[in-house]
């Protein structure tokens, strides 16, 4: 996801859609379409079906209900085009909560448009900057990466024995914690995991029992096996680099460990003290 395209977009949409009222038929229509299938597809981090109807939906009827009422209107707008990411929200409670903050954000970021549509340009920017802001709320939900739905998915296609390796593949991207490795190295993984994808979907295309569609089906089975299994020595990799780290700044246990040696002396210095003045007395 492009951070900027999307607080672009975002802002984009919800100022196409405070102007069309008073645009022509062409631009009222097509700009609001346009920007709102590219906020979607940011959202998603690639092209999908579902992003591209999200946005497309997301459009059309946020134009309409924004006619009847621009809170209402930017509601909808926000609602639909993050619907393709409600879907990968994990857990029901979850979910209602990330659909509540997209349409309490869309309902502030219409009523900001509309209420500063006709502002000076000063005070415009400042209204979309926080319409911006406001498009990126829902986004303090945690999705799943549009990847893990799409192994998923292909696991409980395809069934066992592969969807064991499937479901192994979606676990590793959900704590995936590539940023310790060298380069070289993260180019591999990232080659790897593109890899993994188009043989789950060559994998997913091939049909019927025949003794050829068998041997194609087991040297894929096999292929996806081998790149699941290089993909968790990775990740591995990744959290032991991260633990020998974290192993070898013993700074604090040794800051730590001089201030206890110090306040030990000291106890025992106050001690020796106190023993002296009783047995001078």
């Amino acid at each position: 996801m492009r951070p900027v395209l999307l607080l672009a977009t975002g802002a984009g949409l919800f100022a196409a859609l405070s102007h069309a009222p008073r645009s022509s038929a062409l631009t009222g229509t097509l700009l609001p379409m346009l920007l709102a299938l590219a906020f979607a597809v940011t959202l998603a981090g690639r092209p999908s079906g579902g992003a591209l109807v999200a946005g497309a939906l997301s459009a059309f009827l946020g134009s309409v209900t924004w006619l009847i009422a621009p809170s209402l209107g930017g509601a909808v707008a926000l609602l639909l085009a993050y619907a393709e990411r409600t879907v990968r929200v994990r857990g029901m409670r979850v979910r209602a909560l990330h659909l509540t903050l997209a349409a309490v954000a869309g309902t502030a970021a219409a009523a900001l448009s509309a209420s500063y549509a006709s502002a000076p340009p000063e005070l415009l920017t400042v209204a979309f900057a926080l319409v911006a802001v406001l498009c990126t709320v829902p986004l303090l939900v945690a999705a799943d990466d549009p990847r893990v739905v799409a192994l998923e998915s292909a696991a409980s296609t395809l069934g066992p024995p592969l969807s064991a390796s499937l479901y192994t593949a979606a676990e590793l991207l959900r704590c995936e914690e590539l940023g310790l490795l060298d380069r070289e190295t993260l180019v591999d993984v990232r080659r790897s995991w593109r890899s993994l994808e188009r043989l789950v979907l060559a994998r997913l295309r091939v049909r019927g029992g025949g003794e050829t569609a068998r041997l194609v089906t087991d040297s894929l089975e096999r292929q996806i096996a081998e790149h699941v299994a290089s993909l968790g020595r990775a990740a591995v990799a990744a959290t032991t680099v991260g633990a020998a780290e974290a192993g070898i700044d013993d700074r604090a246990l040794r800051d730590v460990r001089a201030r206890g040696e110090a306040l030990e002396e000291r106890s025992r210095a106050m001690v020796e003290v106190k023993e002296q003045a009783i047995m001078g007395e």
